[in-house]
């Protein structure tokens, strides 16, 4: 029997992975199955009803997808951003939604959308749903990703309706190594300092962050911190650093994103220290 995620061919289960593991009725006779197929596919259990005889779903799918086809949405925003691998602060809470009807829909943020949702409109819905800084962190993870261009954003973000977005296109390094560099370089910015991003240091490499052209900053992600081979190369880069006479905080991804006020204490504190060693 074919179940959700299985590699067997059949164009009913192709059709409603593609719309999300469950859809009302009219969304999969419009996609092309016929009636015939889709109550084959129901009598031999390859398709289960999923509600008031109209919504049918994959076995085992996801009960968020019934709920989303019971109530003609789709997933959106922050919720489509996640999924696709753009970078996000923290996953919602709440399932984002796109939906036509723009009612609301239990436990659901709504976005009003009709027509199929692209990547320009998922940005969109980030940039006027999320803070500025969520915002940035996924567009410019969609540019750094090359899911779209700077070009594209700029000539989709035009007239009174895009200057959100344009600010946040004012804001984007396409250079950006992660979404740590990306959020460490906004708020270092929105505290009034000259940040550059991947300053390259003879001997050492690229360093994360230079911040007022004097303090070093490195970016801890755990997942390329966490073996005898990285933590070498930390020791190296950390030694030549101290060579070099540039001093030089590191700082861990969970810091920069969930508490970044103590970060840009250690960063004022840092700046005072050698200032006043200089004289």
């Amino acid at each position: 029997m074919a179940t959700f995620g299985s590699t067997t061919f059949d164009p009913t289960l192709s059709v409603l992975q593609s719309l999300g593991a469950a859809a009302r009725r009219m969304d999969l006779l419009a996609a092309g199955v016929s009636r015939r197929r889709l109550a084959a596919a129901v009598a031999e259990g390859r398709v289960v009803l999923a509600g008031h005889g109209v919504y049918y779903a994959l076995p085992g799918a996801d009960p968020m997808a019934i709920h989303l086809a019971t109530h003609q949405g789709v997933k959106a925003c922050f919720s489509v951003a996640a999924a696709r691998g753009l970078w996000c602060i923290r996953d919602p809470e709440t399932p984002h939604i796109a939906v036509a009807h723009g009612r609301s829909v239990p436990g659901c943020v709504v976005h009003r959308h009709k027509g199929p949702l692209g990547l320009l409109d998922v940005l969109r819905q980030c940039i006027r749903c999320g803070t500025e800084v969520e915002a940035l962190a996924v567009v410019e993870s969609a540019v750094v990703l090359k899911e779209t261009s700077i070009s594209t954003l700029r000539a989709a973000f035009t007239g009174l309706g895009g200057a959100a977005g344009r600010r946040i296109l004012d804001m984007l390094d396409p250079q950006s190594m992660s979404i740590i560099e990306t959020v460490a370089r906004y708020h270092l910015r929105r505290a009034g300092y000259s940040v550059h991003s991947q300053v390259a240091v003879r001997g050492m490499g690229h360093l994360d962050l230079m911040v007022e052209g004097i303090l070093g900053i490195e970016l801890d992600g755990e997942a390329y911190h966490n073996n005898a081979k990285a933590f070498e190369e930390d020791l190296r880069r950390g030694n030549v650093l101290v060579i070099r006479g540039i001093p030089t905080l590191r700082i861990t991804g969970a810091m920069v994103l969930f508490h970044p006020e103590v970060m840009l204490g250690w960063v004022r504190a840092a700046l005072e220290t050698y200032r006043s060693a200089q004289g």
